[in-house]
């Protein structure tokens, strides 16, 4: 059994110079090609970005490179709401202590 979607690089690339003529040629086949090289990007998930560039009259090739995050920021989890609650503690503290001389 073949995998489904099979990446249609070239034919996706003609239907964003048919729809968006205005985009310089050969500008998205840049991006895409950025895209491609990196592991979380898989061909679904291209076609569904280039149909929304495509679909917003302000949008430029470029602003799919700027729509993915940095890998290391999404693994980063938030602090907890307690760390704010320490820190203010701990400034509290300092700030009572009389000056050492």
């Amino acid at each position: 059994m073949t995998d489904v979607p099979q990446p249609a690089t070239v034919q996706l690339l003609a239907l964003a110079a048919a729809a968006r003529p205005d985009w310089p040629p050969g500008l998205l086949g840049d991006v895409v090609a950025q895209l491609r090289c990196r592991d979380d990007w898989t061909f679904g998930r291209l076609v569904v970005a280039v149909a929304q560039l495509i679909a917003d009259p302000e949008a430029e090739p470029p602003d799919l490179l700027a729509a993915v995050g940095e890998p290391w920021r999404h693994r980063r989890r938030p602090p907890a709401p307690e760390t704010a609650h320490r820190g203010a503690a701990a400034a509290r503290a300092a700030l009572s202590q009389p000056p050492t001389t």
